[in-house]
């Protein structure tokens, strides 16, 4: 039969492990706070990092900004085979254009995901020009008047992701 200490101690690493997990994630659900609200749109970067249990488990700008461009990167990826996809079917110039400058925005945000480590400033440049790409990509859509909601919800998407991305990286140290 266990003493009444033992059931004394059980009960105080429990509480100890779940006040400790717990201030972890307010802890980096305060870093996502503190970067979501500086980004070109709080609400969509919220619901983004804080469904992503790496972000979740994020404790610096570093780990965040890792998290970020990782997610960065996937979307960006899944956007240029939805848009080479597309192409096969509509070759026309803006979607080719588009095409293009969805290898850029993979570029960049893979860029600046590496610099992150070794320049900061190298790492906040890359994920800020990704987003542009994005825009540009919406640019040659509408000056071509070529409307493919599916790409310019991609484009906004991307631009949320570089906003993320400028803002996590310039609070790097």
């Amino acid at each position: 039969m266990e003493s009444p200490l033992s059931y004394a101690l059980a009960f105080f690493f429990a509480l100890f492990s779940f006040l400790s997990s717990s201030s972890l994630v307010n802890a980096s659900t305060q870093l996502i706070d503190d970067v979501c609200k500086k980004t070109i749109n709080n609400a969509e970067c919220l619901k983004i990092l804080e469904s992503n249990p790496q972000a979740l488990s994020a404790s610096s700008y570093k780990d965040l900004a890792q998290a970020a461009l990782g997610l960065a990167i996937a979307n960006a990826e899944d956007s240029q085979t939805f848009i080479n996809n597309l192409l096969k079917s509509d070759p026309k110039d803006a979607i080719k254009e588009c095409a293009s400058l969805y290898q850029a925005v993979v570029a960049s945000f893979k860029s600046s995901k590496v610099e992150i480590e070794e320049d900061p400033m190298t790492a906040n440049y890359d994920a800020k020009i990704a987003g542009d790409d994005a825009g540009n990509c919406e640019t040659a859509l509408s000056s071509k008047g070529v409307k493919v909601p599916e790409i310019s919800v991609r484009n906004h998407v991307a631009k949320l992701y570089s906003s993320i991305g400028d803002v996590v990286t310039a609070l790097l140290d």
